[in-house]
C-alpha cells in the first residue's frame, strides 16, 4: 500500500464526516450502525456501506472498528480540517461562511497545497509583523524590561516552532509536537514558557503515515549557554530569561530561543536538529 499516492488516501470531506460520526459511535459505546450514520448524514444506508467499505479494504478499518493506522489517518486528516478552519478564520472569513470555504478547499486541492497554504498563513510572528511596520523601528528588549511591564499570573502564549537554514521560514516539524497554546508562568522569583508533549503526525508522499514524539529539548539561552529541559509529566519548562526579546510596536512584542531537539518516528529514533521557537506577547 505505501506505493500509492496521498491522493489515493485523502478522503472527500463527506467521507472524512462519516469517519468522524463513526468515531462518535465508538467512543460513546454505540457500536457500529451504518443506519444512525445514514441519518446524520441525511443519506441511505447503502451509501455509508460503500464509504466504509473503501476503508476496511484500505486497512482503516476491521471488525466494525478503526485499526491504530485507521486512528491516525483519521487523526490526521482532522488536523488537516482544523487548519483550514483556522486559516479561513484568520483571512477574515465569517463563521458562515466557513465551512463551505473549507469544504471546497478540503475536496478540490490536493494535500501539499492545503499544508502550503495553511503553513504560508503561519509565517514567522517577527516577519509578518515587521511587513505591517515597515515605517517603525525594531528594538530589542531586556528581560528586566519585560518583567517590569507584565504582572505576575499565568498566561496563554501563541507560538510557532520553525526550521533553520535556508527554510528559516517554514515551519519545523517541532511545530507539530506541543500543544497549543503554550503557558506563560509569571511567579516574580521564577518565570518560565510552559509547552506541553504530544504525538506528531505526518504523511509521506507514498501514503504511510508516520507519528512520533519529541525526546529530548535543549534551549540556547540569550548569554549562549546550553541548558537541558527535561520532559517532566510530559511537559517542559523553558526560563524566560533566556528569550532574546524584541518590540515590533506598541503593542507587539515577540521573544525567540534556539532549540535542541530529538525525536522519534515509528521505532527510530532521529538525529538531534536545532529550530527557533517564536512566541508572540
Amino acid at each position: 500500500m505505501c506505493d500509492k499516492t496521498m491522493e489515493n488516501y485523502k478522503p472527500n470531506m463527506f467521507q472524512l464526516q462519516c469517519l468522524k460520526a463513526l468515531e462518535i459511535q465508538i467512543e460513546e459505546g454505540k457500536g457500529y450502525n451504518e443506519a444512525e450514520i445514514g441519518r446524520k448524514m441525511q443519506v441511505n444506508r447503502s451509501t455509508i456501506s460503500r464509504c466504509f467499505k473503501r476503508y476496511r479494504e484500505e486497512g482503516f478499518l476491521e471488525d466494525k472498528e478503526f485499526t491504530r493506522k485507521g486512528k491516525e489517518f483519521l487523526e490526521y486528516y482532522k488536523m488537516i480540517e482544523a487548519d483550514l478552519y483556522h486559516y479561513f478564520a484568520s483571512i477574515g472569513i465569517n463563521e458562515q461562511q466557513q465551512r463551505q470555504a473549507v469544504n471546497g478547499m478540503f475536496d478540490t486541492a490536493d494535500i501539499d497545497t492545503i499544508q502550503k497554504l495553511c503553513q504560508k498563513e503561519k509565517m514567522h510572528l517577527k516577519y509578518e509583523s515587521i511587513g505591517k511596520n515597515e515605517s517603525k523601528e525594531i528594538t530589542k528588549m531586556t528581560y528586566e524590561q519585560l518583567c517590569s511591564s507584565l504582572k505576575k499570573g499565568i498566561y496563554q502564549v501563541a507560538f510557532s516552532i520553525y526550521r533553520q537554514g535556508k527554510d528559516w521560514q517554514s515551519l519545523s516539524m517541532a511545530d507539530q509536537g506541543f500543544e497549543k497554546p503554550a503557558y506563560l508562568h509569571l511567579k516574580g522569583d521564577k518565570n518560565y514558557l510552559e509547552l506541553a508533549v504530544r504525538e506528531m503526525k505526518a504523511m509521506t508522499k507514498g501514503g504511510a503515515m508516520l507519528s512520533g514524539h519529541i525526546q529530548t529539548v535543549k534551549c540556547r539561552s540569550s548569554k549562549d549557554v546550553l541548558t537541558d529541559l527535561p520532559i517532566q509529566d510530559k511537559k517542559i519548562q523553558i526560563p524566560f530569561e533566556d528569550f532574546e526579546f524584541e518590540q515590533l510596536s506598541e503593542t507587539e512584542i515577540t521573544g525567540q530561543i534556539q532549540l535542541f531537539m530529538t525525536s522519534s518516528v515509528g521505532e527510530k529514533r532521529m538525529p538531534e536538529s536545532m529550530a527557533t521557537l517564536i512566541v508572540k506577547l
